[in-house]
């Protein structure tokens, strides 16, 4: 058709002084057979051009748990994608498409009339051609050199590439929410299913979701998501793609979300950043700076079922003792006997979207009690058994200070058992005199990194660490005495699919000899039968697989942990850690490791037999 050359010039050379104005203006990209001076060789060199990068997450059955960066699915032709979609992305966003030749005279000087009346710009009039410009090419400009290049340049920019591909590039770069990008990921995350299968409903609602994507999307907010798409149907209606009946109908379906996709999502925002933080390092070293495309996909050792139950398990144990935890955090780790991470929580804020902070590998804290099991491990290794007697007797630290055992009690001979179920400390002291320097030991050859200071202070578990390197090292006592190496990825795949990484177990290190293992292992089933755990004692149909735990509880109710193993739980067992304290270290109102993180513990456990067996 031809070019209104006079109104064009016109309305370019407004737009074009705007930026002069305001001080925004910049040089407009050359026009030649290039686009914005890159040449390119086909539309998908077009489509792969200022893409950028990102990780899609999977649990370790292959089913998605969110990503991060920009993850796209599979790329496809329009003849691949439902026609009602196409329509009602040109019904909503740009009604003349297939009229106008890259620029919407008739949208833009109704946009203009509209600012100039009501003093804001509230419509765009930005054509498909111009909107898919600015995806690819301009959207590192302010909005009015934006505008300035994408008049200047969008007629050119349609007649090079064509309609089709125009919309070919639209729908496989636009952003959808949620960490879709282009309209198959979309559809898979949303609704599970390829974009090719979308139906009607699920079209309008990915197309209304576009000028907000991350207010609008189905997952986000499913009041406003379905009002847009009833915005799209009348749309498609009005410009006579469907009937006014079909658009009613249509209205009154209720979407098959992909609900167990978005549940995922928002459990597991603390586990995937640091999934990214570890995939961008072996990135780095394998690639550099050039990565060979824009979507990995990492197969993760997370069961997206165990952290549904630890996420159900700590919401529970929460809000039945709000009371006294108020503000408190959480951070929850569950690890097979390999090591493998099966759950993690890394704070309250599961998606992590205004909290970054992984408590559950970045905390460093005190762990009280629980480190008694390196100084009893110690104990053992040097001749001791459960039935050796020590002296649980009043005792001072040097400075003076007196070493309080919790239940106010100090008799003069306990058995080494009883010492370790009923968390002695002055037993716990006398068994660390003389030997902090082989429990401090006892602790690095089971997987604790943290600096430990090799002093009295071990016995009450003053020394920091984080949650993850405690739980790796009871997990040592869990299988029999091997180390232990927590680790979050089965596979990682390239964007065409290749394995560029894969987890192979190596030969276990042997780190406690097994008998010495079984008896630490009976030791801690008494503290969950007799002792301070006994909150976290499991159902008879679990505990007769073999369970046991430690409690853990610092000065002032400032720290409480629960760390513990379940034989047969998840296949081979389970070993969890729970912590539960305030950021900034301050007192909890009478919160022990044997009340809140024993109770997240077993209902944990408990959620996990059900949902694996």
């Amino acid at each position: 058709m031809p070019r209104p050359s006079l109104f064009r010039r016109a309305a370019l050379a407004l737009t074009l002084a705007l930026p002069l104005l305001s001080g925004l203006s910049a040089p407009p990209p050359a026009q030649a057979m290039d686009l914005f001076g890159d040449e390119f060789r086909t539309v998908d060199d077009v489509l792969a051009y200022n893409r950028g990068h990102g990780v899609r997450f999977l649990d370790r059955q292959g089913r998605f748990i969110g990503s991060i960066g920009e993850t796209y699915g599979d790329t496809l032709t329009l003849e691949k994608l439902p026609k009602h979609l196409i329509q009602a992305l040109i019904a909503k966003e740009d009604r003349r498409y297939l009229e106008h030749d890259g620029i919407d005279f008739q949208g833009l000087a109704r946009a203009l009339a509209v600012a100039v009346t009501s003093g804001r710009f509230s419509q765009g009039g930005s054509t498909l051609t111009q909107q898919t410009m600015k995806l690819i090419f301009l959207n590192r400009y302010n909005r009015w050199s934006r505008k300035a290049y994408e008049l200047y340049s969008a007629s050119d920019f349609e007649e090079q590439l064509g309609k089709k591909n125009v919309l070919y590039l639209y729908l496989n770069r636009a952003y959808f929410g949620f960490g879709a990008y282009g309209v198959d990921a979309a559809a898979r995350v949303f609704f599970g299913k390829p974009a090719g299968k979308l139906s009607l409903k699920e079209s309008a609602m990915l197309v209304g979701a576009l000028p907000a994507p991350s207010r609008l999307n189905p997952f986000a907010d499913l009041e406003k998501a379905e009002a847009k798409a009833a915005l799209v149907l009348d749309a498609m209606a009005d410009a006579g793609f469907i009937t006014e009946r079909t658009a009613e109908q249509t209205k009154r379906q209720r979407p098959m979300l992909a609900a167990a996709n978005k549940a995922a999502v928002l459990s597991t925002g603390h586990f995937r950043e640091t999934a990214k933080a570890r995939f961008d390092r072996f990135a780095a070293d394998r690639y550099g700076g050039d990565l060979p495309g824009p979507t990995f996909t990492a197969r993760t050792t997370l069961d997206r079922d165990l952290q549904a139950a630890a996420l159900r398990s700590v919401e529970t144990t929460l809000k039945r003792h709000a009371k006294s935890l108020g503000d408190a955090e959480v951070a929850l780790v569950a690890l097979d006997g390999d090591g493998a991470i099966l759950a993690m929580i890394g704070g309250r804020d599961a998606a992590a979207r205004r909290d970054h902070f992984n408590r559950a590998l970045q905390a460093r804290r005190q762990p009280g009690s629980a480190f008694k099991l390196f100084v009893f491990l110690a104990a053992l290794e040097r001749g001791l058994t459960p039935a050796s007697p020590v002296d649980g007797s009043r005792m001072e630290f040097t400075d003076g200070r007196a070493i309080r055992n919790f239940d106010n009690r100090y008799p003069s001979s306990v058995t080494l058992a009883d010492a370790f179920a009923h968390s002695t400390n002055t037993a716990s002291a006398r068994l660390t005199r003389g030997h902090a320097e082989e429990i401090a030991a006892a602790a690095r050859r089971l997987g604790v990194e943290s600096p430990l200071e090799p002093d009295l202070g071990l016995a009450l578990g003053v020394s920091e660490v984080s949650l993850l390197e405690i739980t790796q090292a009871y997990a040592v006592v869990a299988n029999g005495g091997s180390k232990v190496s927590g680790h979050l990825f089965q596979r990682i795949g390239d964007p065409v699919g290749r394995t560029i990484y894969s987890y192979t177990p190596s030969k276990a290190d042997r780190v406690i000899d097994p008998q010495t293992a079984a008896t630490l292992k009976s030791m801690l089933s008494s503290v969950m039968r007799d002792g301070t755990g006994k909150t976290a004692r499991l159902p008879a149909a679990l505990a007769k697989r073999g369970a046991g735990g430690k409690t853990g509880t610092t000065n002032d109710y400032r720290d409480a942990w629960f760390i513990g193993f379940a034989d047969g739980v998840a296949g081979r067992g389970l070993t969890v850690g729970v912590w539960v304290g305030n950021d900034g270290n301050t007192p909890m109102k009478g919160v022990t490791g044997g009340s809140v993180p024993a109770e997240i513990w077993r209902r944990f456990m408990v959620e996990a037999a059900r949902v694996k067996g």
